[in-house]
């Protein structure tokens, strides 16, 4: 299973970015290999509708669970119905933090 994880720079002990749409990196972590890369979001410098394209970007990276600190109503609803599932995480935590809790 592949899952996104909002980060604000392209490493791991990066603050998970409470900005869902307009962060400047996804996180993504492969739970089966147990490996990760970070994608630049392209999408967050957008006018408008940027949740609904990031939503779409994560879809189409295959993407299953998003661990997020919040997803604006439209990209909350756009997730659910390409079947993404959206866990809520705390403000302050890493993106480590989020990949230690997978493995435990």
């Amino acid at each position: 299973m592949i899952i996104a994880i909002p980060a604000s720079a392209d490493k791991t002990d990066a603050l998970i970015d409470e900005r869902f749409g307009r962060c400047p990196f996804f996180c993504f972590y492969n739970n089966q290999t147990a490996s990760h890369t970070f994608k630049k979001n392209d999408l967050k410098d957008a006018p408008g509708g940027v949740g609904l394209q990031v939503a779409e970007f994560l879809a189409n990276n295959g993407v299953s669970r998003v661990f997020a600190v919040e997803i604006g109503p439209k990209a909350e609803g756009v997730l659910k119905q390409m079947k993404i599932k959206i866990n809520p995480v705390d403000a302050g935590q890493t993106v480590a933090n989020v990949i230690n809790m997978l493995n435990h």
